[in-house]
């Protein structure tokens, strides 16, 4: 009876999958389910979708202020803005005593921070008065004292957006 059997190495082939030493009850072939892991990819995929999506609703735009004496594109675009009508040099100081609106070489009255914490809605005020005094100005700098509340920054950008001036530009350190 030598040589009847036929095969490689001892395995048995059915249906489509090599078993050694055996297969599935019954003489059953063993078949893999990959349903479970094709659900689990599909409920990833899906996932990850998603919170790309609400990363993108999450994130706040905000402008550094430009190099002193800085070259190339920045540059390029400041000598192509000379051309339209001078916007104001608006800087928003954030100390912990309250707020500081500097623009255009003089200071405003400055806006004291109450027992409620921050005055918003006279920063809000000051800020859409200088807006009607200069209409083509959307630039602000927020100078920032390091001992701010993240909150408080947050708050104030929002202020500084609801007042038409969407480009905000971020500067720590505030100098005394």
């Amino acid at each position: 009876m030598s040589g009847s059997v036929s095969g490689s190495s001892g395995g048995k082939s059915r249906g489509g999958i090599t078993s050694k030493g055996g297969s599935g009850p019954g003489g059953a072939p063993i078949d893999l389910d990959m349903t479970p892991m094709m659900n689990m990819l599909i409920i990833l995929i899906s996932f990850l979708v998603t919170m790309v999506v609400f990363t993108q609703i999450a994130v706040i735009k905000f402008n550094l202020p430009p190099a002193q004496g800085g070259a190339g594109e920045a540059a390029a675009a400041a000598d192509s803005t000379k051309d339209k009508a001078p916007d104001a040099d608006i800087t928003v100081v954030v100390t912990e005593n309250g707020f500081q609106v500097i623009g255009e070489g003089r200071k405003l009255d400055p806006i004291p921070k109450g027992t409620k914490g921050y005055d918003y809605p006279r920063l809000g005020e000051s800020m859409k008065k200088l807006k009607e005094e200069y209409p083509t100005s959307e630039n602000v700098v927020l100078l920032i004292d390091s001992n701010i509340v993240y909150q408080d920054i947050i708050t104030a950008m929002d202020v500084m957006r609801e007042s038409k001036f969407p480009n905000i530009l971020l500067s720590g350190g505030v100098y005394q």
